[in-house]
């Protein structure tokens, strides 16, 4: 069989980054939804009082002038009251915040609670993209146009392109799992442990050549009070990484490979993922480039998406248990 032609192996390149370009822009989608359309961040504190003061509180924050979105709800958000703050279950805030408005929202809060009197616990919590329920109708505008671009249309736009283009040009299922199956599941299982102590060296040995540097990713301070909640777990360990692979391996690999060979299709793979996490400094950079090192010989060891899944989610649900175990 004649190799391709020059201008043929271009195009296979170029198609095989089709569909980490298009997950990037859907991302980038969702990204600026959450940011510009779904202000939902909230302000909550605790109280108790006289019937006399706990109506003034109310009047002045249902009315406010500033912040028009005033909560107070007799045992609400008890999931989010903190330890300190048993015994009081009224909760008084203001909703649908932007960024900006936190600290003016804190202090206005903490103003009409003190002018009217009342026993307000000392704990203060902030509560950021506190969507509305997509139960509540009132809320839909809100709720669903947020929870549609950061579900259904990344992940249906991605797969229905896979299987669009997949049928096109006959790559495999992604859900294909060869015999032995063991040995393809053990892998995968093995790519996520090798993940964590290949990141967890670089780290060590980049502290050392590098002490001045910000060694690590601090995205777990972002994910909430509970990082091992099931959400997160769910974000993290399944959502994320199922994207992820589907567009950087499992497609990704098998495109460019027909131009230039398995491994730098891998190595392409490789700095297309590093890519899509930048910017970076040195020491997360690199240990990006460990990570898409393994997730792209696991899948050139397997030929499998679930394997891949496995080990890129098994990697973040390790790392994320072992910086809350060291945290805590």
């Amino acid at each position: 069989m004649t190799p391709p032609r020059l201008a043929h192996r271009f195009g296979l390149l170029a198609l095989s980054l089709l569909l980490p370009a298009l997950l990037v822009g859907l991302m980038a989608v969702w990204f600026l939804a959450l940011t510009t359309l779904s202000h939902h961040d909230r302000t909550l504190v605790w109280v108790q009082g006289t019937p006399a003061q706990l109506a003034s509180l109310r009047e002045a924050v249902l009315d406010h002038p500033v912040f028009p979105e005033g909560d107070f709800a007799q045992g609400g958000y008890a999931d989010h009251r903190p330890a300190e703050c048993a015994g009081h279950e009224l909760a008084v805030g203001f909703s649908r915040l932007r960024e900006f408005e936190l600290s003016a929202a804190k202090e206005t809060l903490d103003e009409l609670v003190h002018e009217s009197g009342v026993r307000a616990c000392d704990a203060h919590v902030f509560i950021y993209n506190d969507l509305p329920s997509p139960l509540d109708s009132t809320a839909w505008d809100d709720s669903l146009v947020t929870l549609l671009l950061a579900l259904f249309l990344p992940t249906g736009t991605l797969l229905i392109a896979y299987w669009g283009f997949g049928l096109a040009h006959a790559l495999p299922t992604p859900w294909h799992l060869p015999r032995p199956l063991l040995r393809t599941l053990g892998l995968g299982a093995g790519g996520a442990v090798a993940g964590l102590l290949a990141v967890t060296l670089v780290e060590r040995m980049l502290r050392l050549a590098w002490p001045a540097a910000s060694v690590g990713s601090d995205a777990i301070s972002g994910l909430g009070p509970d990082p091992l909640a099931l959400p997160v777990i769910l974000l993290v360990g399944v959502y994320v990484p199922f994207l992820e692979e589907l567009a950087f391996r499992a497609w990704l690999i098998p495109v460019a490979e027909r131009a230039v060979g398995l491994w730098p299709a891998c190595a392409l793979s490789v700095l297309a993922f590093a890519a899509i996490h930048l910017p970076f400094s040195g020491p997360e950079l690199l240990g990006t480039l460990v990570l898409g090192a393994i997730f792209a010989a696991v899948y050139a060891l397997t030929r499998s998406l679930p394997a891949c899944l496995i080990a890129h989610g098994g990697y973040n649900v390790l790392a994320l248990g072992l910086h809350v175990t060291v945290s805590g």
